[in-house]
C-alpha cells in the first residue's frame, strides 16, 4: 500500500510516495515541471508488488517545502543535491531511476556522482540530447542568451493554469481521457506565493543542462547502464530523435514510442506499465569488482583461445594433448612431449596462468584509461592483438619452445583468434569492472 510521508533533509521537509518491500529492487521516481509526484499515483501501486518504490517531490515542487530564494538558490545542480541527501537520509542505497521532464537532469547528475550507486534507467521524455529540443524552447533559450526583465516576464506564459492544461492535452487523441485533477492540481500549486519566481530561476538555469549533455552522454558510453526510453511521439517539448540518441551511446537501450504527448494519458497507461513491468533493464547484471573481472575474463579467454588453438593446430596433425605439451614445451622443452598427461596438465596451468594475467593488466589499465571502458570493442580487440604480437614474437623465442616454420595460415588465426577470444572477452568483463 502506498504511504505518504516527509524527511528532513537540510531543515527542509521533502514529501515522498513510498511502496512495495524494501528487500525488493528500488526505482527512483523524479517528476518533472509542472507536477511532482502524483503523476505516478497510477505506476507506483502497479509495480508494488516487484519493486520497492520512492517518488519524491522536488524542492519547490508538491507537497515539499519551497525554501525561500535569498537562502536556496533554485538551480538543477542543488535540486540534485538536496534529492541525494534524501536518498542517504531514507536508506537508499542502489536503486534504478525512472525520469521525467525536470527529473532527468537531476537523476543524471546522481548519476553522475555516484554511478555505483545506479542500477538502471528509465526515461519517459526525460532528455539529454539537444536534438531531442523543439521549438517549443526558444523563448527559454532567448532567456538564456539574454538574461532581461523582458525575457523573463514573456516566459509567465508557461505558468498559467492554460499552459499547464495544454501540456497535458497536446497530442493526445481523446481529451476525455485526462483526469482534469492533473492539471488543476498543478496548477494550484504553481500559484502558491513566490512560486512562479522559482520556476523562472529553473528555465534560466536550464540551460547548465544542455551544458552538461556531453558528460551525461559520455556517462552513457562509458557506464552502459541498462536504459529503457518511453517516449511520447507528439511531445510538444522533447522531440523522438532525443529518445533514439540513447542508442548512439548505448547500443543496448530499448526505446519504445507511445501515441501521447507530454504526458502518458490514461489509455495508454496499462502498455506503459507493462513496458516498465517487463523491461529487462531492471534486473541488471550486477557490477563486478577488479578480482572478479580479472577471474572471469581471463577463464574464458582461456578456454576460448584453447579450443581455437586445438582447432587451428588440429588442421596440422596435433591432438588435444599435444597442442597443451607445445605449451609446455616453453618451460621444458622437447621433453614435453614425452611427459604424458602430467605434462598436458601443466601446459593448461600455463595457459590459464598467462590468460589470468593478460586479464589483470588490461582491468588494472581501465582504472586508469577511462577510455579503454568506452570503447570497449575495438580496445579489447587490438589488446588481443597485441597480446598475440608479444607471446609470439618476444615471450616465445626467450623459451624453450623449438623453433619452426612460419605458417601464414596459423599466423592470421592467431592474430584474428587472439583479438575475438582473448581481447574482446577480457574488455567486456573489464568494462562491467566498478
Amino acid at each position: 500500500m502506498t504511504t505518504y510521508q516527509q524527511a528532513v533533509v537540510d531543515g527542509s521537509k521533502i514529501f515522498y510516495r513510498e511502496d512495495g518491500p524494501k528487500d525488493r529492487p528500488t526505482i527512483l521516481l523524479l517528476h518533472g515541471f509542472p507536477t511532482s509526484s502524483h503523476m505516478f499515483r497510477n505506476l507506483i501501486p502497479a509495480l508494488a508488488d516487484r519493486y520497492h518504490l520512492v517518488a519524491p517531490d522536488l524542492p519547490g515542487f508538491g507537497f515539499s517545502d519551497a525554501p525561500d530564494r535569498k537562502r536556496f538558490r533554485y538551480s538543477f545542480e542543488n535540486l540534485a543535491k538536496v534529492i541525494d541527501r534524501f536518498t542517504q537520509t531514507t536508506g537508499i542505497e542502489r536503486y534504478a531511476i525512472y525520469v521525467f521532464d525536470y527529473g532527468a537532469p537531476v537523476g543524471l547528475r546522481l548519476a553522475l556522482a555516484h554511478p555505483e550507486r545506479i542500477t538502471a534507467i528509465i526515461s519517459q521524455n526525460g532528455n539529454a540530447y539537444e536534438e531531442g529540443l523543439s521549438q517549443g524552447w526558444n523563448p527559454i533559450q532567448k532567456y538564456w542568451k539574454k538574461p532581461t526583465p523582458e525575457n523573463r516576464a514573456a516566459l509567465r506564459e508557461f505558468l498559467t493554469p492554460e499552459a499547464t492544461k495544454s501540456q497535458y492535452l497536446y497530442g493526445v487523441s481523446n481529451a476525455t481521457l485526462v483526469a482534469p485533477e492533473t492539471y488543476e492540481l498543478d496548477s494550484a500549486l504553481l500559484r502558491r506565493p513566490g512560486n512562479d519566481e522559482i520556476q523562472l530561476d529553473l528555465f534560466l538555469d536550464y540551460a547548465s543542462n544542455v551544458a552538461l549533455y556531453p558528460k551525461f552522454q559520455e556517462y552513457f558510453r562509458s557506464k552502459q547502464p541498462p536504459t529503457l526510453a518511453v517516449w511520447g511521439n507528439s511531445d510538444p517539448f522533447f522531440l523522438p530523435p532525443g529518445a533514439e540518441a540513447f542508442k548512439r551511446d548505448n547500443p543496448g537501450a530499448e526505446v519504445h514510442f507511445f501515441e501521447t504527448g507530454h504526458f502518458r494519458t490514461q489509455a495508454r497507461w496499462r502498455r506503459w506499465e507493462e513496458e516498465v513491468n517487463n523491461a529487462t533493464v531492471l534486473a541488471p547484471k550486477q557490477p563486478l569488482t577488479n578480482v572478479q573481472a580479472i577471474f572471469w575474463g581471463g577463464l574464458v579467454a582461456g578456454i576460448l583461445d584453447a579450443v581455437d588453438g586445438v582447432i587451428a593446430y588440429g588442421t596440422q596433425g596435433l591432438n588435444p594433448i599435444q597442442v597443451l605439451q607445445y605449451i609446455a614445451s616453453g618451460a621444458l622443452g622437447q621433453s614435453a612431449f614425452q611427459g604424458g598427461l602430467a605434462t598436458a596438465a601443466l601446459g593448461a596451468a600455463f595457459h590459464f596462468s598467462i590468460a589470468w594475467v593478460a586479464a589483470e593488466v588490461f582491468v588494472l589499465a581501465t582504472r586508469r584509461l577511462e577510455i579503454l571502458k568506452t570503447h570497449a570493442v575495438p580496445a579489447g580487440l587490438l589488446y588481443g592483438a597485441a597480446v598475440y604480437f608479444f607471446m609470439n614474437y618476444l615471450v616465445l623465442p626467450l623459451s624453450a619452445v623449438a623453433p619452426g616454420a612460419f605458417h601464414l595460415g596459423l599466423f592470421f588465426n592467431g592474430v584474428i583468434g587472439h583479438a575475438l577470444f582473448v581481447g574482446l572477452p577480457i574488455s567486456l568483463f573489464a568494462r562491467r569492472a566498478q
